[in-house]
């Protein structure tokens, strides 16, 4: 294999808090989450970069200029004057059409692709403002969004990357483990320059679980993780995950936090990752994975 790849995922909702009673990362005693709670040291071959995630704007982070900023690499909350929630507004729209990350990357000649598969009940809706900031990003630059039929195929990954949620809603849908998942996610970057995916059920928990429910949560998605950098060749490839904003590690409150977000680095990403000053913050994740993409597409 000649390509090298580059597989970034996205955590909604998981910053960086010291460990605790209310921090259910502290409980991640091995596996790639396992030095985010603040009480081990990182996994051989991870690096950790502590991004501040408030931009300058007063307030808490939210879902919606937050996934703007770590995808563009511009400052949303500053655009458009604070933290917005939920799905991103007209403006914010805008600004993820014209510089998200996929875009760029592939007019600039990558290979790119979004690996979460959508639902039939969500193309049924129609076209409507109700599109989240990946969703956005992904059909600005032109790449076809995965739907059920790929997903049976082995040729995308759904959100809750064993698809329990699929099959308790009565799609027909073999449920797979986190490994199995994992892997398929790291064979599918094998194929690409860049590929992105989105996982949220951090975020959900965080507002609405229990410290148990979080767990619960951050299990499999540590072993989801684990199998697809295993995939990967850490002289070749690079692995980059960060967040839009905390939640989940402070399970004392049920709302998003100032805490700090991971960087989270690993293969070429740690050796290639560019130096970013005194203050690393997500703006710095969307123009670091352009620079990894350089790196790679000279080799």
């Amino acid at each position: 294999r000649s390509k090298l790849a580059i597989l970034f995922v996205f955590v909604d909702g998981m910053g960086l808090a010291p460990p605790g009673p209310h921090n259910p990362l502290a409980a991640l005693d091995e596996g790639p989450l396992s030095g985010l709670g603040g009480n081990a040291t990182l996994p051989a071959g991870f690096g950790l970069i502590s991004a501040d995630a408030c931009l300058g704007v007063p307030g808490t982070p939210q879902s919606a200029t937050g996934g703007a900023s770590l995808f563009t690499g511009r400052n949303a909350p500053a655009l458009v004057g604070d933290h917005l929630q939920g799905y991103p507004n007209a403006a914010l729209r805008e600004l993820i059409a014209r510089d998200g990350l996929l875009r760029k990357a592939r007019e600039r000649g990558a290979h790119v692709d979004f690996a979460n598969a959508y639902t039939p009940a969500f193309f049924s809706r129609g076209r409507t403002r109700h599109r989240s900031v990946t969703t956005v990003m992904a059909e600005s630059s032109g790449i076809p969004l995965k739907r059920l039929e790929h997903l049976r195929r082995g040729e995308a990954v759904y959100r809750e990357f064993t698809n329990r949620y699929l099959i308790e809603s009565g799609l027909e849908i073999e449920e797979i483990s986190p490994e199995e998942a994992g892997a398929r996610l790291g064979r599918m970057t094998r194929a690409r320059d860049l590929l992105v995916y989105e996982f949220f059920q951090t975020d959900i928990a965080g507002h609405r679980g229990t410290f148990e429910d979080a767990l619960e949560v951050l299990g499999p998605l540590n072993r989801f993780l684990g199998a697809a950098v295993a995939e990967l060749d850490p002289a070749r490839d690079a692995f980059v995950l960060s967040s839009d904003h905390g939640n989940i590690e402070d399970m004392s409150i049920s709302s998003h936090t100032t805490n700090k977000v991971p960087i989270l680095l690993w293969g070429k990403g740690l050796s290639k990752w560019p130096t970013t000053g005194e203050s690393p913050g997500i703006l710095d994740v969307s123009p670091g994975i352009h620079t990894l993409l350089r790196e790679f597409m000279l080799c």
